[in-house]
């Protein structure tokens, strides 16, 4: 065996991992955070987890091998990081995502992702890797509920708008043309339905698309996925969902946009008073620019039936 080191909490804990750790036991188990954990966002998060029901780790397949079931209950367990360490937030940009895509993983080897952490070096000699909170600046492509008829393995394979991701491709905001950038060009966050502001909620119908925005949220490497091969979504060689880099921000933990329309003038790294404003006052204000960007998918969100599933429960750390 080997120790890993875990940071799920703002308090970092070492823990002992089998190297062919069993599977976790089978049995559903309601959302949780960390004891101690504040929420980024409380001060707009529902008092209580509407999505309570889904567990910290989702559910799997009925016909997972045991090696899947772990691979899978990890996964699940980074996607609902909500206790990262807010105090160290890392600035990157698109170059950096794309360069830590171009770092290879071994995804057969992933295991419990110990290996995802720490992983990049970072130009000022940081290092950083799944879990570390990081801040994004960029222009949303669009914003749009994701595997709404089935449900993602992550939400308990439930269908609904209310159950499920908004998946938001970003484009890099030094191009000022955001509509002529292609999605295979992108990088993704995520808004879980965990906690989800109901003003966030709003965000496919409502996307800011003439300010660049602000995105702050821990890092996750969604190996379930492909990046784009070539940078036109339309090559038979890429598949959806459509990025240049697996690093994704996931779950977001904060929404910002920018107060003025050239992206030039929003410093990513401001703290300056009326530089980047919450999402949820922004979208308020009579100058706010926005289009229903998500608004076909939303539509067509009709329930279908999913593959058998069994509830997972999250192993001990």
């Amino acid at each position: 065996m080997h120790t890993s080191l875990f940071c799920w909490t703002r308090s970092c804990t070492y823990i002992l991992v089998l190297l062919s750790a069993p599977a976790p036991a089978l049995f559903a188990q309601d959302f949780k955070v960390d004891p101690g954990c504040k929420l980024a966002f409380a001060e707009i998060a529902p008092a209580d987890d509407p999505f309570q029901s889904c567990g910290n780790c989702g559910v799997v397949s009925v016909s997972a091998s045991p090696a899947q079931v772990t691979a899978k209950v990890y996964e699940s367990k980074a996607k609902n990081n909500f206790c990262a360490d807010v105090s160290a937030v890392t600035v990157v940009d698109f170059p950096a995502l794309r360069a830590m895509q171009a770092q290879h993983v071994d995804k057969s080897h992933l295991g419990d992702r110990h290996v995802l952490h720490g992983f990049f070096r970072m130009p000022d000699g940081k290092t950083i890797g799944e879990g570390d909170v990081v801040r994004l600046k960029a222009w949303i492509l669009n914003a749009h509920v994701s595997d709404c008829p089935t449900g993602e393995s992550v939400n308990c394979s439930r269908s609904g708008f209310a159950n499920n991701d908004l998946h938001i491709p970003l484009l890099d905001p030094t191009v000022d043309a955001r509509r002529a950038q292609d999605e295979c060009t992108s990088v993704t966050a995520e808004i879980s339905p965990h906690f989800r502001p109901a003003v966030w909620s709003e965000l496919d119908m409502k996307t800011p698309v003439k300010n660049v925005v602000r995105i702050t949220g821990p890092l996750f490497f969604d190996n379930s996925h492909q990046p784009c091969k070539t940078s036109t979504h339309t090559d038979p060689g890429n598949a959806a969902p459509f990025r240049s880099s697996l690093w994704e921000v996931h779950p977001v933990y904060q929404l910002e946009v920018c107060a003025s329309t050239e992206p030039s003038q929003c410093d990513v790294s401001s703290n300056g008073a009326g530089v980047w404003i919450p999402y949820d006052k922004w979208v308020t204000r009579p100058d706010s620019v926005t289009e229903p960007t998500g608004q076909k998918q939303r539509a067509g969100c009709h329930a279908r039936p999913g593959g058998a599933t069994k509830p997972i429960a999250c192993p001990a750390s």
